[in-house]
């Protein structure tokens, strides 16, 4: 596995293109976060984006492991990335962030405002 990720523009850059390359992938992650095609570009550029994807593909272990075998990253890069952010305060700041909902439905688009 290659190691470290580059950068955390590169890494989203590549999680959105993993979960585009499966329509079921991406689908799901539409579903889940309540995006669209049409949204997503509005979303992308708010504070905790970023985040925010990471936060999607941790909460899912089997799609994790996938993404990680296939970019050859380790599981525990995302991770550190993820932590990271958060220590950097590149998350979205405190008074701008919404409750989160249940564990599994992040609901980005709430989130970012583009329901």
């Amino acid at each position: 596995m290659s190691d470290p990720v580059p950068n955390q523009e590169d890494l989203v850059a590549r999680l959105l293109q993993f979960l585009a390359d499966d329509p079921g992938r991406m689908a799901r992650f539409f579903n889940v976060t309540g995006l669209t095609a049409t949204t997503i570009r509005a979303a992308a550029s708010a504070p905790g984006f970023t985040a925010s994807i990471l936060d999607y593909v941790l909460e899912d272990e089997p799609l994790l492991r996938v993404f990680a075998a296939e970019a050859e990253i380790a599981p525990g890069e995302l991770l550190r990335v993820r932590v990271g952010l958060e220590s950097r305060g590149d998350a979205a700041p405190q008074e701008e962030r919404r409750p989160a909902a249940p564990l599994g439905a992040s609901n980005l688009a709430r989130r970012f405002g583009v329901e």
